[in-house]
């Protein structure tokens, strides 16, 4: 399948259709140019064609009696740059028609055999018009008139040298290429000025549509005000869809928040109902107590995901409330390893701590939520009896909490798109989830001024991290003393 063309930029392509036009403008300035040039050279030709047959045909019949009058008075009218010479058209010799060349010293060296002149009567055609053609490097005209004197019938051919002319349009056209490429650097340099400012609206408008978040649906829009009037349409078009959107992002967010605080009452009495009946379970058969224990197993599995559709649709309302202060995050991981020890069969492990570490600031509560989180998936994921490792790492710049597993890991081009809501990767296969959770640690991670990055763990699997700025190092005397304070949001339940 071929590949798709990259997008054109529009200051690129009005920049080249201009530059185009400009320079289209010089190739037909000097097609013009040579067009008028050669006509004028006709014009002038013929002009003196004519004026030239004129004076001879006013000669009286006794001043042109002989051919020696003749050619003085075709010498009187001749130049170094026009020729004239007669061809007699004797009717009992039309074969072989006597020329008469002008006399004189100036003309001496022509006559009928010069090449010059075959060249000028090779080139004449039957009609008589003026013909241009090239002789040795230089530019000619030539033509003939048929005239009567004296009562005979003469041809009067005339041979013009525009040379100088030609010589002056050729520099002419190399002076307006000149002017043309100098006109073209000046006109692309401008261009690029002018039109960088006339996209200047286009820009306002990327930046105000980037700012747009679905906090700011309902408020943001493109403002009209001084932008110029082919910019209108797509304006109010924006404006509506945004309206659009606003209607429709607010109608999910309060579906999906009353529906998630409705279902919170009955799932939590499903889940501790069938806690109690667990432990009153000593009349039930195994399959009656399995049976009790899956119905428990969902209902906390429904409890976890009505509370990740509530954080999400706290966040996008903008209610979300993160308690951060400065805590200790290896006490944090100790007491987390604690807690989930017993719900993993012994398969979370802990790494030990490096002896120097900073410290974050961070929600406890909500930091926890986002380990438990990546915890259950990694166990989902991996498979039993692999262990899950917790570790931390630190530099000066940031702390790392390592949630590494050893299952398959996750593809590098899935990476950024499994912290998408409702997404899930391709290696999931049957493994039963929602996809909801890594989108909820992505966004409280966002929150708390963090990120969460996923790579590949040191033996094999997926390695997600939780990363937080460090901030200012804590005397040791200190950490212990805040240690205890963080066992709240790890109790048991």
């Amino acid at each position: 399948m071929p590949s798709a063309r990259p997008a054109a930029s529009i200051r690129r392509h009005l920049q080249a259709t201009s530059l185009l036009a400009v320079l289209a403008g010089y190739v037909v300035l000097l097609l013009v140019n040579r067009q008028l040039s050669a006509r004028l050279r006709h014009e002038r030709h013929a002009a003196q064609v004519q004026e030239t047959t004129r004076l001879l045909q006013e000669l009286l019949p006794e001043q042109t009696d002989t051919i020696g009058e003749l050619r003085r008075h075709l010498a009187d009218l001749a130049s170094p740059s026009l020729l004239v010479w007669m061809v007699w058209l004797e009717p009992d010799r039309p074969a072989s028609a006597p020329v008469i060349l002008p006399s004189g010293a100036a003309f001496q060296e022509f006559h009928v055999g010069h090449a010059l002149v075959r060249a000028a009567d090779a080139a004449l055609k039957a009609d008589g018009m003026p013909r241009e053609f090239r002789f040795n490097g230089r530019t000619y005209f030539t033509c003939a008139m048929s005239v009567r004197l004296a009562g005979r019938s003469y041809q009067l051919r005339f041979l013009q040298d525009f040379t100088l002319e030609t010589e002056q349009e050729q520099l002419i056209s190399l002076l307006l290429v000149a002017v043309a490429g100098a006109s073209a650097l000046f006109t692309s340099a401008l261009l690029r000025l002018v039109i960088h400012r006339g996209l200047l609206p286009l820009d306002l408008f990327s930046a105000t549509l980037a700012s747009i978040s679905t906090r700011s649906l309902s408020t943001e829009r493109l403002s009209l005000k001084g932008q110029p009037a082919e910019l209108h349409p797509i304006a109010y078009a924006f404006n509506d869809l945004l309206d659009r959107l606003a209607k429709a992002w607010e109608h999910q967010r309060t579906f999906v928040n009353g529906v998630s605080h409705e279902l919170r009452t009955p799932i939590t009495l499903i889940s501790g109902y069938s806690r109690r009946l667990l432990r009153r379970a000593e009349g039930l058969n195994p399959e009656q107590r399995q049976q009790l224990e899956l119905v428990a197993s969902e209902a906390e599995s429904m409890g976890r995901l009505v509370n990740d559709l509530l954080e999400i649709a706290r966040d996008d309302a903008g209610r979300l409330q993160l308690e951060c202060s400065q805590l200790d995050p290896a006490t944090l991981l100790e007491e987390l390893h604690r807690r989930l020890q017993d719900t993993t069969n012994g398969r979370l492990l802990l790494q030990p701590l490096p002896s120097s570490y900073a410290d974050v600031c961070a929600d406890p509560e909500r930091l926890s939520q986002c380990l438990t989180n990546l915890v259950e998936n990694a166990i989902k994921y991996s498979p039993a009896p692999q262990p899950i490792e917790l570790a931390l790492s630190s530099d000066a710049d940031q702390v790392v909490l390592h949630v590494r597993d050893q299952g398959v890991g996750v593809p590098a081009e899935e990476r950024e798109q499994i912290f998408g809501r409702f997404v899930r990767g391709s290696g999931s296969g049957d493994t039963s989830g929602h996809g909801i959770g890594l989108a909820v640690v992505k966004t409280l991670m966002e929150r708390m001024g963090g990120s969460v990055v996923v790579g590949d763990a040191p033996g094999g699997g997926a390695d997600f991290q939780l990363r937080l700025p460090a901030v200012l190092s804590t005397p040791v005397e200190e950490r212990f003393s805040r240690s205890p304070s963080l066992r709240r949001w790890f109790s048991p339940g």
